[in-house]
Order: C-alpha cells, then sequence, then structure tokens
C-alpha cells in the first residue's frame, strides 16, 4: 500500500475518534445541564459553532496527514 495511503487512513481514523469524543462529551454536558434544569437536552449555539469547528478539523486531518506521512516517509 501506497505510504500516503497509509497516512489517510491513520488521519481518518484519528479524525473519526476525535470527532465522536467531542460530540460525545457535547452530549453529556448537554443531558448534564439538563438534568440540572429539568428541561429538554439539547446542544447549544456555541457548542454546535465548536462541533462545528472540529469538523472542519476532522475534513483536513485525512489529506494533511497523507501529506505528511508522503514527505516524511515517503
Amino acid at each position: 500500500m501506497h505510504i500516503a495511503w497509509k497516512g489517510f487512513l491513520v488521519g481518518l481514523a484519528i479524525a473519526a475518534g476525535l470527532y465522536i469524543f467531542e460530540y460525545m462529551a457535547i452530549k453529556s454536558a448537554g443531558a448534564e445541564r439538563a438534568k440540572k434544569t429539568a428541561k429538554k437536552a439539547e446542544i447549544l449555539q456555541e457548542e454546535r459553532s465548536r462541533l462545528r469547528g472540529v469538523m472542519m478539523f476532522c475534513l483536513c486531518c485525512p489529506p494533511g496527514m497523507a501529506a505528511i506521512f508522503w514527505l516524511t516517509m515517503g
């Protein structure tokens, strides 16, 4: 397998793990906040923008890792 593909797959795994972790943390914080205020659990606007920022990073991570692997190990 070409080294750039390996980098892409590593970046994809890192991005997926990071996004899932961030989503679960935000969802957990929303559930705790809902429990404290006795309201329906929801994601705040600040948390949505933070999740959107993480998504933009996650979209850049696989091509970036592919480039790094290709430049350093290729």
